[in-house]
Formats: structure tokens, sequence, C-alpha cells
């Protein structure tokens, strides 16, 4: 199924024109467009990936923006499938109820609430809480778990919306979302109309220090349109009236920021936080066009690596385990697709549908790795969660499966532990 884009050509957070670019990567379909049989999976286009930096406010973006009706319908429920992440965000709520001085009349409003998951613990609680998520499938969801939704994106017109009909919101929560909007500008005006005088907006969102230093691939997808950095965010937020106050690195998603962010001179005081972040950006050399250089050079290696390692085992059956929008890029980058039988997913939310372009079948891994298996190597293509996935297919391994990673490189696992190959 085509898919819309349109390339930038100013940045989203300052608008300058003056953008450099840091690393190009070769072109993928949307990575989160599987669709059933016959859907439309096989004809997805490619859409050109770059990044690129902002030599007036040094904010990282891509170079493409997809359209973003794509959202309508969603196969990712973060919170739902990853308990570490879910534990997290239930932990950070106590927090957010003592800074907001939460009562049983304030609202909770979380943007991007998905499946109710996280808003659901404030409503628990005896908060009132809203949601508001484009994706129809998703909102339904979450209207079953008690947490009534607005399905639509948020911008600005939502935000007088809800003032209107709810009253301004005392927390604002978006998790993993801010940098999936395009119009940052109307968002965070949105932002301001819906957040009371006093009241707290907590986003989390991928650290771009962590991105470059870890090689985070999973975050490099179409759907992530900005990698924040400390510096780039301030300045943003206080075009807008907007100041963060505290930071706290978290390593969801293998880095991110935690980011609690007020009224410019309301009640909390800016920590100490915020300025050490600043410092460590300045001083790392993040903001230099070579800070990239350690991710293209990877990009690189692996693909020799990993094409290598599957023309040797292609003829006895390679699947993948993962079929996030990251699964999709790796494939792509790495240039794989027509070395796969299958996908491996353990979300049945995801099962029993085509992957983008290569239209590869996403099945269960019980119906991988019957006897006799459809396949003798497995590669992840989850590279946060390999030692979850080993762990819970020992009765594969036993069966024969050999599981490998593949970012940065091939790595074979055995009982012995990771052995590299030298590919």
């Amino acid at each position: 199924m085509p898919t819309n884009f349109r390339i930038v050509s100013a940045c989203r957070l300052c608008s300058s024109k003056d953008l450099e670019n840091v690393l190009t990567l070769s072109p993928s379909p949307l990575g989160d467009q599987y669709l059933t049989e016959g859907k439309g999976a096989k004809s997805a286009n490619l859409i050109p990936f770059g990044i690129s930096r902002c030599n007036s406010c040094n904010n990282f973006q891509t170079e493409t923006a997809v359209d973003r009706d794509h959202y309508r319908h969603c196969l990712t429920r973060p919170a739902a499938v990853n308990t570490v992440l879910a534990k997290s965000y239930r932990d950070f709520v106590p927090k957010l109820v003592e800074l907001a001085n939460l009562t049983a009349e304030d609202l909770v409003l979380e943007i991007g609430s998905n499946d109710g998951t996280f808003a659901a613990t404030f409503g628990d609680m005896g908060f009132r809480c809203l949601g508001v998520d484009p994706a129809l499938n998703l909102c339904e969801s979450a209207e079953k778990v008690g947490v009534p939704t607005v399905v639509d994106f948020f911008e600005s017109k939502i935000g007088d919306e809800i003032a209107s009909r709810h009253g301004k919101a005392k927390v604002v929560i978006a998790n993993f979302v801010v940098a999936n909007i395009d119009d940052l500008d109307d968002f965070m005006a949105g932002i301001v109309k819906v957040l009371s005088a006093d009241g707290i907006f907590a986003m989390e969102t991928n650290y771009v220090a962590d991105i470059v230093s870890d090689l985070l691939v999973e975050t490099l997808v179409h759907e992530h349109l900005s990698y924040f950095s400390v510096i780039s965010l301030s300045a943003f937020l206080d075009r807008h009236g907007l100041e963060l106050f505290e930071i706290q690195r978290m390593p969801s998603k293998g880095g991110s920021l935690r980011c609690l962010i007020q009224h410019k001179g309301a009640k909390c005081t800016v920590t100490k936080s915020v300025v050490d972040a600043k410092i460590y950006e300045q001083s790392s050399g993040l903001f230099l066009s070579s800070s990239w250089g350690k991710l293209s050079s990877a990009f690189t290696h692996a693909r020799n690596s990993a094409i290598q390692f599957c023309e040797q085992r292609f003829k006895d059956g390679i699947v993948g385990y993962g079929t996030s929008d990251g699964a999709t890029i790796l494939i792509y980058q790495l240039g794989i697709g027509q070395y796969l039988k299958a996908l491996i997913d353990d979300d049945p939310y995801r099962q029993n549908l085509e992957s983008p372009g290569f239209g590869i079948p996403t099945v269960s891994r019980e119906e991988i790795f019957a006897n006799p298996l459809m396949a003798n190597t497995c590669l992840i293509f989850a590279p946060q969660y390999v030692k979850q996935i080993i762990d819970k297919n020992t009765a594969a391994r036993d069966l024969g499966v050999v599981f490998a990673k593949v970012w940065p490189l091939i790595e074979v696992f055995s009982d012995s532990g990771w052995l590299r190959n030298k590919y």
C-alpha cells in the first residue's frame, strides 16, 4: 500500500533552512505497515531515509515526513506487551501525583494514549483521566479499561476543545509520541492551551545522545521525525512559554529522556539536572557532523556480515524474530529480506499478517518451531530484547535451531555464551 511522504526542507523546531545531512540509509517502506494477505503489504513503496542536523538550533530530524494517516490503525502496543516499560510507567505515577498535588477533581490527560494501559493507572486511583489517540482500534481497547478517549491527533484545536469540555489538565503525559509529530509548533500550542497554570507536562522520548553512542538502530525509523537533545528541546519550549525543570535519563528503549515541563516561571524549581544535561551535550561532541559516523560505519559492516551469514545458511531455512518498525529498517538496511521464510512475533495482534515490501508472513513461534522445523536459523531483529527472546526459546534451541542477533554484527548464541562469527 503506497505511503505518501514529503521532503522536509526546514527545521521542525526553529524553521531554519540551514540543514546538514549527517546520515543517509537505503530507502525502505514505512516500518509498521503489516497487513493481511492481499491487502497491499507487498506493494509498499520505498521512502528515502536520511537524518539532518539544524545548524541553527542543533536539532536532529528525518529528511522526510510520512503522511500521518497511517496512525489511524496501529499495531504497536508497547506498554501492553513490554512488561519492563509498563512497570517504568507505573513507578512514575506516584511522583507525578505528588508533584502536581493531584486531587480527584483534577484531570490527567495522556496524548498518544494507545490502548489506555498507562492512563488507566490514574483512573484506578480515582483521578479523572482522558486519552487522545488517532488509532480507532486502540481507542476501543482503552475504553474497555475505563479510559475515555478522543479519537484524533492532538493539536491546538483539540487542546482548546478538551479545555472547554473537561477543564484544563493538571498533568499532561506524552510517552514516545512527541518525536512522531510533524507540526510541533501546533502541537505545543495545544499543550499551552490545555495545561493548567500550575500543571506539569511529562514527556518521554528517545535521546539522540544514546542513539549515536549506543547504535540504537531500532530508533531510526520513518515515524520518528525528531531526535531530541536537551539543548534543542529547551530552546523550542522557551519560544512557547514553557520550560524544562527536570530531566532524567531512562533505560527505556535503549536510552530515553524523561522530561518534566511547566509554564515558564511556574511553581517547580528548575533543577541541576537540566544544566548538567546541557553541559554534557556541549562537551561530548554530540553536535559535530562526525558524531553520526559510527552509525554509518556500523551499517556497512553489519550489511556485509549479515549477507554472508544468510548466504551460508539459506538452504536450511531462515526466519526472523520481531516485527517492529526497527525490524523493517534492519531487514532493508542489511539487504536480507529475500532470505527470510517468515517473521515471528509473540503478540497475537501482529500474527497472520505480511511484512511491508517483502510480504514476509508473520507467525507464532509455535508454528515455526514445531517438529519438523520450518527453519534451522533464527535472526533476532530486536536488539534490545535478545536475552528475553533467547530465554523463552530454549525448546527451539533444544531442537537444534541456531539463534543469532544481527546488530551490530552477526553473533551466534550457544550454550557456552555469545560467539562472534567473523563475517
